[in-house]
């Protein structure tokens, strides 16, 4: 393959020199058909019907006994006939759950069930504008059958789907609440801009995915069936298989199940989606009560390039080239965003289809406040201005291909231990869009040999090139619709333009980047003072200075370190009175624009060029600490991290002030959506208006102090008194020993250990029912039905507790969504709360049209007694159970799964992992009557939106 790459690489260079000329539609061609295709990868069987089905079958044993199963239709909502068919290619996709040939009514989620399948989380379809997708996820395949079942259900959406009169009629009702569901401002943002990007009178001015209420509840049924036929059809269609299966077996079954369907006479071709040039710029100006921040987008569109170029290094060359320019503008607008008092909140560069694969842009979005739009507009202009004259410096250029080709090198060491979902995107897009299926060192190999050949002159040579000038030019502003804003007027935008292109503006400035964050010789460090074995025979150590360090090696995921260093306290040692300095919102901005130490935030990520490594401070409710993870070779710049965040904390008044200027732009919008009352009125009532349990609001931002942060983080991590530090991955105890003396060692010893204290903070008293009245653009009600217990865990209880969860999902999505067609879905959750007070909780939410509002409470509510008082059927306790049975080793496969476990180990003195395994094998019926205790407690609450 070397051989070949070098080969291809330097044709494709060729090809790219030509490319950055912008050569005519002709040139190009001639130029791409001379490039020879990448050959895909030999660990993939590809293969076609005589009918033109196209199949993909990889073997993979990751999870071990599981596969994915997709069926990809390359057809959307753009190829429906408007207006009689319009939102059918989403409302067919739903058909087919509703009774096929060989399934009949629900027989579909019947059978996947029955073998622990969950609805939604591994069976699921996705429509789009031009592609369909059905998929079956993390399928239990131990038994051939049931290869051959998932294949044939895949047949049936393929061609054998009933669609009958009935069943469309019973699920109008479940998709008009999911649009009512979806339509929210974004939703009707995007609906209004489809004019202005494709012209008012285009067909995808009207294509909106899921089409508009009236025609949804009055469309004829032949119009979805003639949509069926027209175009799914196997030349339109591929099969994918991933898994732990036998591939000549599947292969054959894949001939036998779809060689039967017939290849379609006469097919229609999918029409190219154009959109006619224009010389003047076209500006939309939208606005919406619900939108919590205006933002301006920039699209230059033009043709897209021949498809076939996908498949060629050529190809390659020119993703790269784009990925490239992409993060060069995203570095320096995180520059300008990571300062206080930033001109403009966020910004985007790309280049890429819109929406539609025919057609490319060069798309620019900037997301402003609304007490400078124009300005902050001007001033991301500006930088898009700067790129096109001065382009890309040497420096940003080394930063960004360091980076590129770091992620690509740390892709090949984890090859080995890729999941079965990590290969479907490679194949979908091979099927639709060309490109070739790569090994990730294939792909590292093909990238180090451009890249050897694409200099910052070439990227500034494309550079200058783009968006040219205000031809073929989109503008869409969206913002909210309120008094007191002053939204621009489209001859406001084009005159910022017209005086930014006309303006003299600076070079980009260099800076200079330190090369280490300390000196590994200044620190004392301290030794393993004693070694253990400890749970799952990892190693245990306790250094001189008290850290207990845990070492659990896996070969799980290659290349892949998970730390925790972590010791009880954390916001339970919090006064109410400084709390909201530690809103989840607060903390989280400071720490993503914040550096540590003497390094500035936008200096460090500069300086972890090439490295691929998180290292995060968290604080808990009862314990604080910093987690991360690392390749292997970045381990020890993860350590170093650790121990200066631990150290020298970055409290810097500017880093601060930006996080808070960003939410002070965003939350006056935000306090009024619906969505935002609701969610702040569940919270408060839920813990009693405890302080401790609020959302951010303006009020709460208000009382936020870097003072009051940098007092408490002080105090949670002022020395390493009964530290815990937990590393799992692919690791060696020995070689990552003397890293670990070194950094963790060098933490302040301490003298005695902080400990939580109950703070009294859990949930409310009583029952309580609250309706919150709000205006609203889409009306919708939301309800959410909370249930609180105060219940002792166990892990049967818990498990138990998992099973009524999904057992309630089964029968509310019968009940409220399929009988009642009144919603597009409820989600359940039930967990239990360990510290500081054993608490169980059950919750079930969902949207609807507010007329069915309260007959669905009170369903819901039977719903919950029933499961109480008359348990779970046989039927759905084997679901339920063979569902969490084809979890856990799932979960399994995953670092993480160990890590949490051994810290649970370390806490409660139990292996999670044996005794939630025999709680799952001992479920009975009786046991998830644990609900009972549930739905008779006094603290049950409901809230209603409407």
């Amino acid at each position: 393959m070397k051989k070949l790459i070098l080969t291809f690489a330097a044709i494709a260079l060729t090809t790219v020199m030509t490319l950055a000329q912008q050569p005519s539609r002709e040139q190009l061609e001639a130029a791409i058909s001379q490039m020879p295709k990448l050959p895909n990868s030999e660990k993939v069987t590809i293969g076609h019907l005589d009918n033109g089905l196209t199949y993909y079958i990889r073997h993979n044993e990751l999870p071990a006994g599981r596969a994915e199963f997709y069926l990809a239709t390359n057809v959307g909502a753009i190829q429906e006939k408007y207006p009689e068919q319009d939102g059918l290619a989403h409302f067919l996709e739903h058909m087919c759950f509703n009774g096929t040939e060989h399934f009949p009514g629900k027989a579909i989620l019947d059978y996947l069930r029955s073998i622990g399948a969950e609805f939604g989380r591994n069976i699921n379809a996705s429509t789009g504008f031009e592609e369909t997708q059905y998929m079956l996820n993390n399928i239990p395949v131990q038994r051939e059958s049931v290869v051959d079942s998932c294949l044939m259900i895949l047949a049936d959406y393929s061609h054998f789907v009933l669609n009958q009169p009935s069943e469309i009629d019973a699920e109008r009702g479940v998709i008009i609440e999911e649009r009512r569901t979806r339509r929210n401002a974004s939703w009707r943002s995007m609906e209004a801009a489809l004019p202005y990007y494709f012209g008012p009178d285009s067909k995808q001015a009207s294509c909106t995915l899921i089409g508009t209420q009236e025609h949804l509840e009055t469309f004829k049924p032949e119009a979805l069936v003639d949509f069926y036929h027209t175009w799914y059809h196997p030349g339109n269609q591929a099969v994918i298989v991933v898994g732990d299966v036998d591939v000549a077996r599947t292969e054959a079954k894949i001939k036998d199940i779809f060689g039967v369907i017939p290849a379609k006479e006469n097919p229609l071709p999918k029409p190219i989606q154009t959109i006619a040039d224009h010389k003047e710029p076209r500006v939309g100006i939208i606005t919406d009560p619900e939108n919590t921040n205006p933002s301006i987008e920039l699209n230059w569109h033009s043709e897209a390039m021949p498809e076939i170029i996908n498949a060629t290094a050529a190809g390659q060359a020119n993703d790269l080239i784009k990925t490239l320019i992409r993060m060069v503008l995203r570095e320096r607008f995180t520059d300008i965003t990571s300062k206080p008092g930033a001109p403009f909140m966020g910004g985007s560069f790309s280049i890429s289809t819109l929406i539609y694969e025919d057609i490319d842009a060069v798309s620019a979005d900037v997301a402003l406040r609304e007490d400078n739009i124009l300005e902050g507009f001007r001033a991301f202009y500006t930088e898009i201005i700067r790129l096109k004259r001065y382009g890309i410096t040497d420096a940003e250029f080394n930063r960004v291909k360091t980076d590129y080709l770091s992620a690509l090198e740390a892709a090949s060491k984890r090859a080995a231990t890729r999941q079965n979902a990590e290969f479907i995107n490679g194949l979908i897009s091979n099927f639709f869009d060309k490109r070739p299926i790569l090994e990730p060192e294939d792909r590292e190999q093909i990238a180090q040999m451009l890249l050897t050949q694409i200099t910052p002159a070439l990227l500034n040579q494309t550079v200058a090139a783009l968006a040219s000038n205000h031809e073929n030019l989109v503008i869409v502003y969206s913002g909210p619709e309120k008094v007191g804003i002053n939204t621009p007027t489209a001859e406001q935008i084009l005159k910022v333009m017209d005086e930014v292109e006309a303006s003299e503006i600076e070079a980009p400035a260099g800076e200079d980047i330190p090369e280490a964050f300390l000196d590994p010789a200044q620190l004392k460090g301290a030794k393993v003072a004693k070694v253990a074995s400890t749970i799952y025979d990892a190693t245990e150590w306790t250094l001189k200075n008290g850290v207990k360090v845990i070492v659990y090696p896996t070969d799980l995921q290659k290349d892949q370190i998970l730390f925790n260093i972590y010791k009880d306290g954390g916001l339970s040692l919090v006064s109410d009175d400084d709390i909201a300095s530690f809103d989840d919102d607060i903390i989280s901005l400071f720490k993503s624009n914040s550096g540590v130490s003497t390094f500035p935030g936008t200096t460090v990520s500069k300086m972890l060029t090439g490295k691929n490594l998180s290292v995060n401070p968290y604080f808990d409710q009862l314990e604080n600490g910093i987690n991360g993870s690392s390749t292997v070779k970045d381990f020890e710049t993860a350590m170093q991290l650790v121990y200066l965040q631990w150290t020298s904390p970055r409290f810097d008044p500017e880093e601060w002030q930006t996080g808070i200027d960003q939410l002070k732009a965003i939350l006056p919008n935000l306090e009024n959506q619906p969505d935002f009352k609701f969610q702040k009125e569940l919270s408060n009532t839920l813990y009693g208006g405890s302080a401790r349990h609020q959302i951010i609001t303006s009020e709460r931002l208000g009382k936020a102090s870097l003072d009051i942060v940098a007092k408490n983080y002080k105090k949670l991590f002022a020395d390493a008194a009964g530290a815990t530090l937990v590393i799992v991955g692919d690791v060696t105890p020995e070689a990552i020993k003397p890293i670990v003396e070194k950094y963790i060692g060098s933490l302040p010893k301490g003298k005695k250990a902080l400990k939580w204290v109950d703070n009294h903070d859990g949930f409310a008293k009583g029952k309580i029912e609250k309706v919150i009245s709000v205006d609203m653009q889409t009306p919708k009600s939301t309800v959410y039905q909370v249930y609180t217990a105060d219940i002792d865990y166990t892990y049967t209880r818990a498990a138990a507790m998992e099973a009524i969860s999904y057992i309630m999902d089964m029968r509310y999505t019968n009940s409220l969504r399929e009988e009642e067609g009144g919603t597009y879905g409820a989600s359940t959750n039930g967990n239990f709360k360990r510290r500081p007070t054993q608490t169980a909780m059950f919750l079930v939410g969902w949207d609807c049209k507010p007329a069915l509002c309260d007959k669905l409470r009170e369903l819901a509510i039977a719903g919950f007694k029933d499961m109480a008082q008359n348990g779970p059927t046989d039927e759905e306790l084997n679901s339920a159970k063979l569902n969490l049975q084809k979890n856990l080793p799932e979960s399994r496969q995953r670092n993480a799964w160990w890590r949490n476990g051994i810290e649970l180990y370390l806490t409660y003195g139990q292996d999670r992992d044996k005794c939630y395994e025999e709680a799952i094998n001992a479920l009975t019926a009786e046991r998830p009557q644990g609900s009972r205790q549930l739905s008779s407690s006094p603290r049950a609450t409901s809230w209603k939106l409407s």
